[in-house]
């Protein structure tokens, strides 16, 4: 009890000493910042700056005291006009002054109500696109405005799938990038970057326009294609015209659909070239270079199907696929470098042509599926005397290394053709681009409703993934097509 009590007495003693002390060191900061202010009271410096300002006061009094006087006397505001316009130098002067005040104020009304206008952001999308041409590193994924229909013919489709080929890389390192600019100039606000890539999609439809004869309507499923100049069609919303649509083939799903618009036109377009048709083909020996591309799965089918003997080349590790689709003969190649049998400077020594050497066969059509950077010259020995070589790859553009004064005689080029196809209501052709249009969409499907056409999709990524599709194209493994999924 005594420790409690002695406890006690120490804490009130010393908190009556933190009391004190906490008062005197009030007391000691009041005083000193009372000395302060009174010390800047009586500076001399203030007592001057506020003598400053009594006289600026004074004057405006003044001032405002002549005005008041001078506008109760309508005598002495006429004096003063005529002060101000004593000659005609002052009159200009003043003319100019109030033109330019005008001016100003007009302006600068304008200027806030444009900044006082209400903005509203433009929708936006998901969209794999290609933010520069330097190179299929810059494709990711982006977000771009909402399509919107350009034509009472247009429909506007919400995509599910789209496939990302190997023209798509040839884009981002700006394939045709001279002709897009010309074309896509014309369409006011267009942005080039970003730019959509992607040829072909499925997807269903969301809105028709009002003057559309395609017998679409909102909620069908459907397909389509785009050209090289075109925007692409890796978004989830595209617009195209209704000639460019055609209805999705029942038996497939979207990623598999979305493969086959583009390069089975391309195939159809180069069996046309071939004159190889389900009437023509049986007994022909067809030779196919890269028989695991897209183009070359939709063509060797098709052509073991009517009839055709196929000899095909191919990685080793695309011959199952290749031979489930009907190949007769397959040339693989077993290395890592399956590309550079195609690519090697002599091409005399390749293995390829040893190969066909071995053979000692002869062909009545051989159809290259992927650009080679060499002339074709020396297949022509392995024809038949009424063979053929046809490319079903799209050609080079000249117009991508024109130079200034070039660029601008190309432009005119483009701007009278594009006159003249108005005149003439003609969709102008603008490359050795395949005529991409509803007709041939109606024809694939058609064969994949027969079963005589079977899709091939090697890979499906989402478009977050979009760096690894477009690595997957460029590689030398991939099989048919690559997808990019929406849903």
């Amino acid at each position: 009890m005594d420790n409690f009590r002695e406890l006690f007495v120490d804490t009130q003693v010393r908190l009556n000493m933190a009391h004190e002390t906490s008062a005197r060191v009030f007391r000691q900061a009041s005083d000193d910042a009372r000395e302060m202010a009174m010390r800047v009271i009586h500076d001399p410096a203030l007592n001057e700056i506020k003598g400053q300002a009594e006289n600026v006061w004074r004057t405006v009094l003044e001032i405002l005291k002549r005005l008041r006087e001078s506008i109760s006397t309508p005598n002495a505001v006429v004096e003063q006009l005529q002060i101000i316009f004593r000659d005609e130098i002052a009159r200009n002067n003043t003319y100019f002054v109030l033109v330019g005040l005008g001016t100003g104020c007009m302006f600068g009304c304008m200027f806030g109500v444009w900044l006082a206008r209400k903005t509203i952001a433009n929708p936006i999308m998901k969209s794999v696109a290609c933010v520069s041409y330097y190179g299929s590193d810059n494709v990711t994924l982006c977000k771009t405005n909402l399509p919107h229909l350009k034509s009472s013919s247009d429909i506007l489709v919400r995509v599910r799938a789209a496939a990302i080929t190997r023209l798509d890389v040839e884009i981002s390192h700006g394939y045709g990038k001279i002709l897009r600019r010309i074309i896509q100039g014309y369409n006011a606000g267009h942005p080039e970057m970003p730019l959509v890539v992607g040829r072909s999609c499925s997807g269903v439809v969301e809105n028709v326009g009002k003057d559309s004869k395609s017998g679409l309507e909102i909620g069908d499923e459907v397909w389509l294609a785009s050209n090289f100049y075109e925007t692409g069609l890796a978004s989830q919303l595209v617009v195209a015209h209704e000639s460019r649509i055609g209805r999705k083939p029942v038996l497939i799903g979207f990623e598999g659909a979305a493969s086959l618009p583009y390069d089975g036109c391309m195939a159809l377009i180069a069996l046309k070239k071939a004159k190889i048709s389900e009437n023509s083909s049986i007994g022909k020996r067809v030779l196919i270079q890269d028989g695991c591309s897209a183009v070359g799965c939709i063509l060797t089918q098709l052509i073991k199907k009517w009839g055709g003997h196929v000899v095909v080349t191919c990685h080793q590790r695309s011959a199952p696929v290749v031979n489930a689709l009907g190949a007769d003969e397959i040339i693989t190649f077993s290395n890592d470098s399956f590309e550079t049998n195609f690519y090697e400077k002599s091409i005399e020594q390749s293995t390829f042509m040893n190969e066909l050497l071995s053979r000692q066969d002869k062909y009545d059509v051989v159809f290259i599926t992927t650009r080679l950077n060499y002339s074709t010259k020396f297949i022509e020995r392995f024809l038949t005397p009424h063979g053929t070589i046809v490319h079903a790859v799209e050609s080079i553009m000249p117009s991508d290394e024109y130079g200034i004064f070039m660029r601008m005689m190309f432009k005119i080029y483009v701007t009278l053709k594009r006159m003249g196809s108005k005149v003439f209501g003609v969709e102008p052709n603008w490359a050795d681009e395949p005529h991409l249009c509803h007709n041939y969409l109606d024809i694939l499907a058609n064969y994949i409703n027969d079963e005589v056409l079977n899709t091939v999709v090697d890979q499906v990524y989402n478009p977050q993934e979009a760096e690894r599709a477009v690595a997957h194209v460029i590689s030398e493994k991939r099989i048919g097509s690559t997808i990019i999924t929406f849903r």
